[in-house]
């Protein structure tokens, strides 16, 4: 136990780390050990050995996800997936109930980010009514998602 402690600092993993211990010469054969401090010291080693490499893994694995986590990376979990596909779902249908002309202004001014004068030069029209279709397609798909919310 003292060993265990001048190395881990744990109470409670040094003794787990000298039950292990112990289970394993108790496992062993008496022939195999002979039951002496070295082979018992030997095992110890190996522990803190097997020990040391687990928490390299982990802390390297915990690294690698704080990085990621620190560069906005989310994970994919599978109810988020499905949540994402079915607000997606929705929202295309949402788009479908819209007129053709209004939906594409949208889409090309809120998903492209094709600027307003842009968009009404090429439509033949004013900035303000390019403003007005958007304004129109947003209130619709609000609409939409309220109504789906209850």
């Amino acid at each position: 136990m003292s060993y265990f402690m001048k190395r881990v600092h744990d109470h409670a993993e040094a003794e787990d780390l000298t039950q292990e211990t112990f289970a394993r010469v108790f496992n062993a054969s008496a022939a195999e050990s002979g039951f002496h401090s070295g082979y018992i010291f030997r095992i110890a080693a190996n522990l803190l050995r097997d020990r040391a490499r687990r928490q390299k893994v982990r802390t390297d694995h915990q690294d690698v996800l704080d990085t990621l986590y620190g560069q906005g990376i989310e994970w994919l979990d599978p109810e988020k997936l499905a949540t994402a596909r079915n607000a997606l779902s929705r929202l295309a249908a949402g788009l479908a109930e819209l007129p053709e002309r209004t939906r594409t202004i949208f889409v090309l001014y809120r998903v492209e980010n094709i600027d307003k004068r842009m968009i009404a030069e090429s439509f033949s029209i004013s900035p303000s009514a390019v403003e007005k279709h958007v304004t129109r397609a947003l209130a619709h798909l609000t609409l939409q998602a309220r109504r789906e919310q209850q």
